[in-house]
């Protein structure tokens, strides 16, 4: 079994293509996953999906309105995982990618409440937890997390694989299907050397 912890900005251009990836590429191969979404939002951030979205020919927008929808995304992701559990929230922002992987300035008050009512979920249960303490402890220890790991741009891949004494790797940046392939495929010899290990942290299956 092969646990995949994947940090992303919350409405990053690469994110929503890099999560598609490696869901058809588990299904293809037909493994058992346990999967960690761990959504992450600074300055540095902002700016470099700003750029990806401008070389990627994507009308430019301007950073305010980038950054509030990224860090909105943040807090909301935050919010429902707190009142709905995991899947509920990763749903969240699936959904919420699709919308603006394509152009982020269509991020609107409306768009959030459609997704949320094509979820069930209820905005004033959220909108409550947003007011609380538990929001704030839950992005500082997805944020713990990508320091202790050195996480420094998104989409990043950090992958163990309980079946193997190796430490886990890390793939920064957008990653191929053949890099997946490589590194999931059951029963294939590995070689790591094109990928930075990790060393000396426990996994967490």
């Amino acid at each position: 079994m092969f646990e995949i912890f994947l940090f992303i900005n919350p409405i990053g251009i690469y994110c929503f293509d890099t999560e598609k990836l490696i869901r058809n590429t588990v299904d293809e191969l037909g493994i058992d996953v346990c999967y960690h979404y761990v959504p992450i939002a600074n300055v540095c951030l902002v700016k470099d999906d700003m750029i990806r979205r401008r070389q990627d020919g994507q009308k430019s927008s301007d950073i305010s309105s980038i950054s509030t929808a990224t860090y909105e995304a943040l807090r909301n992701y935050h919010a429902i995982k707190l009142s709905y559990g995991n899947k509920k929230a990763r749903r969240y922002l699936y959904e919420l990618q699709k919308h603006l992987s394509k152009d982020a300035s269509v991020y609107t008050p409306e768009l959030f409440q459609k997704i949320i009512d094509k979820l069930n979920i209820k905005a004033s249960t959220i909108n409550a937890i947003k007011q609380g303490d538990y929001l704030k402890a839950s992005i500082e220890d997805d944020q713990k997390l990508a320091n202790q790991w050195n996480v420094k741009s998104t989409p990043t891949i950090v992958l163990f694989d309980e079946n193997d004494d190796q430490n886990g790797v890390l793939l920064d940046g957008p990653v191929s299907q053949q890099d997946l392939v490589t590194l999931l495929m059951p029963g294939c010899e590995k070689d790591f050397s094109d990928f930075l290990p990790l060393q000396n942290h426990l996994r967490l299956i």
